[in-house]
């Protein structure tokens, strides 16, 4: 968001937090095009030119998909549109989307030192690249309305 905040995702069926994006498939050309792709069909997101961050290494991924550990790229890009909220095509499920500065991210999702040198890195870029201002941390936590938000 242009005041420097993330969409984060809840998965209503299994009640689990998480960002935009999923694995790869055959016919995404890389992680960035997974990304756009993800974001739209969970989020009805539409995401700007994005920036590698790095990655995470999952321990917890069984939550998620019954996988086990794995390396989850990170990645920053501007959100250009917020659509109104759809079910998820692959899985039919409609995420809720809330909104968060990263440092908040990293502390709900309990990423420790990597989740902040990553939130770090996306304030940086969100600030160099796209001329965001530098987010400052914030508890608040916001809602995005069903029918979505235009930034």
């Amino acid at each position: 968001m242009p005041d420097g905040r993330c969409l984060v995702l809840i998965d209503t069926r299994r009640k689990l937090p998480m960002l935009p994006g999923g694995t790869v498939e055959t016919q995404d050309i890389d992680p960035t095009q997974t990304l756009h792709r993800e974001a739209h069909e969970e989020a009805h997101l539409a995401v700007g030119p994005t920036h590698y961050l790095g990655y995470l290494h999952d321990t917890t991924s069984g939550s998620y998909a019954g996988l086990d550990a794995c390396a989850r790229v990170r990645m920053a890009g501007p959100i250009s549109h917020i659509g109104p909220s759809t079910p998820d095509p692959a899985s039919g499920i409609t995420m809720l989307r809330f909104l968060a500065t990263p440092h908040r991210v990293v502390e709900l999702f309990g990423w420790g030192d990597q989740g902040y040198q990553q939130a770090d890195a996306a304030i940086r870029a969100a600030n160099c690249l796209w001329n965001y201002p530098i987010a400052p941390f914030s508890t608040d936590v916001l809602q995005v309305p069903l029918e979505g938000l235009r930034p």
